[in-house]
Order: structure tokens, then sequence, then C-alpha cells
């Protein structure tokens, strides 16, 4: 019997304790011009709280939610993984991977989709994205569009930063973009089974760059449009420490798995040399935007990315 096609588009939502960010998330959802899509809601969270607290916001949305529970912390890549693949035997055309913690132009599904349909060597797309101030103002650009260099592991963001209003006239419609984030990265169901799922090595974190490089060596390209956007929502606050640990530890050992995964040694050890020679001046920005015991994560991660260390991280705040 031939499977019925739940939806166009799969939206893969990861999550693992923030239902705090789910409201706004939904309400821009529902307000989509496109609405063919059904979410793939994998919950990491071991309690199901996520969930629980999900089904009872969506009486409010109405919202066509599929929930996932992965059993434990998978991280990004892995739920991800367990949400594309759920898509991609629904038969879902796009795989729309969405960070929890964003908020959707009502037109944002619409332009991506579009995005992808004019050109088939178009693999991926994503928005241009906007730091969240409480409202859908576009002041203050986070990204829109990036350049890569795959064999040193070095991205450089476009725009990030920039006042909107300075910037939005020189900025294109469309542009071809190196990498595009994980945060908000919609791919052609097709495209995204030959070029192959997330590295569930890293867990979160720098897996951006990893399946780029693979996207681009199937021989397709990606892609941001400026009348697709979001903002986003994210804890940029210096009492959120463990988020700080958790990221620039994982951003750090990932690099280092990167480098091992390719076989570009010589780059690691370049790397190696660069991050110990800046280190003392990258010390005095963790203070300022943390603490002085961010510097020791990204040792830490430094060294569990040399030795190998993959997958869920041993820190006593990732469960």
């Amino acid at each position: 019997m031939k499977a019925v096609l739940l939806a166009k588009t799969g939206i893969i939502l990861v999550m693992y304790r923030q239902k705090q960010n789910l409201e706004l998330l939904y309400s821009s959802l529902a307000e989509q011009t496109d609405k063919d899509f059904i979410i793939y809601f994998v919950d990491n969270n071991p309690d199901s709280s996520d969930s629980e607290f999900s089904r009872e916001l969506n009486t409010k949305f109405s919202l066509n939610i599929e929930y996932i529970p992965a059993g434990a912390n998978t991280g990004f890549a892995g739920g991800n993984n367990i949400g594309a693949q759920k898509a991609i035997t629904a038969g879902c055309e796009y795989i729309f991977f969405l960070n929890n913690d964003t908020i959707l132009d009502s037109a944002c599904i619409e332009q991506l989709i579009g995005s992808l349909q004019t050109n088939p060597a178009i693999a991926a797309a994503s928005p241009v994205i906007f730091f969240w101030s409480g409202a859908k103002n576009k002041e203050r650009v986070q990204e829109f569009g990036a350049s890569a260099d795959f064999a040193s592991y070095t991205i450089k963001k476009k725009y990030e930063g920039s006042a909107y209003s300075e910037t939005e006239k020189n900025m294109p419609t469309a542009a071809n973009s190196d990498v595009l984030p994980g945060a908000a990265m919609m791919v052609r169901a097709d495209a995204l089974k030959k070029a192959g799922m997330w590295e569930e090595d890293y867990f979160a974190y720098g897996d951006e760059i990893d399946l780029a490089r693979r996207i681009k060596d199937a021989g397709y390209i990606c892609i941001v449009n400026k009348y697709a956007v979001l903002w986003h929502n994210h804890n940029w606050n210096k009492d959120n420490k463990q988020g700080y640990y958790f990221e620039y530890y994982l951003i750090q050992r990932n690099k280092y798995l990167y480098f091992r995964k390719f076989g570009l040694y010589g780059n690691m050890l370049l790397s190696y040399l660069a991050d110990s020679f800046l280190f003392p001046w990258r010390l005095v920005w963790f203070v300022k935007i943390c603490d002085l015991k961010l510097g020791w994560y990204y040792i830490k991660g430094t060294y569990a990315g040399i030795l190998g260390h993959k997958g869920k991280p041993n820190l006593y705040f990732v469960k």
C-alpha cells in the first residue's frame, strides 16, 4: 500500500527542556501563508515534560504535530536525524531544520520553498536572521549568508551585527552561501539523502560546516533569501553560564573532530598553534561575555577534540 503523504514540508524541532520558547514559535507557525507542513517534535528529554507542555499549548494553535520520544538526549544532530528520517519516510519533499527559539515571518516557509524550486541544483535555503528584540522588527542582523574555507574550518558570517536600516540597500535579494545556519535551514529531501544526514559525532554545534561540505561535494549549492525572514530569540544573557560552557566546549571540540574526520592534520596543527597563541586575548573576551571558567571549557574542548572524544559530552550539566 502506498504511504499517505502527510505534508509537503517536515519541520524538525528538537527539544530538550526549552519549553519556554514554544509559544512564540507556535504562534508564528500558525500564521504561515504555506500551512502544508507537519512538525516532527523530537523530545530529547526523557521525562517528556516538553511534549506534555506542547500538547497543552497546541490546543490554542491546532498545529499538525507528531511527537517522537528519543528516549535520551541525542543532541541536536541525533535529534535532527531522527526527525528527518521520519519526514523522509512520510514522503515530505522539504525538510526544515528549525531551532525552538525562533520566530518566523508569516511568509518564511513559502519563501524558502520558492527558493528551492527555482533551481534543482539548490539543495538548501535559509532566511535572513535578525536578533529578537521583543517584536518583529527588522533592527539588527544576526546573519545573512556566510563564506567558508572548508580546509581550515573557517566561517565568516555576512552582515553579522549590522543595522538593517544601513545595510538593507546593499543586501541582495538572494545569494549563494557556503554554509547555512542549523537554526533555520530548509533542505530538499532528495538532496539530503544524497549528501547525508547530520554528523552525530558532534552532538551539537559546528555541524553546519560538515553538512555544507558534503552538500557541496554532492554537487549542490546553498542560498539565502532576503524575503524569508526569521528572528532568533537565543538567550545571550551573561548569566546563562552553562549555556556558554556547553557552546564553547562543543564548538572547540568539534573543530578538531572535523579535522580528524577529513584527515586535515596539517590544518589541525596550525589551528592548535593559533588557538594557543591567541588564548590570552580570548580569555579577556570570555570574561567579558561570561566568566573566567569559560576559558577552562575552551581548553577542555580543545583537547577533547584532539583526542577524538565524540558524541554526548561528559559535562556535569549535560544529562
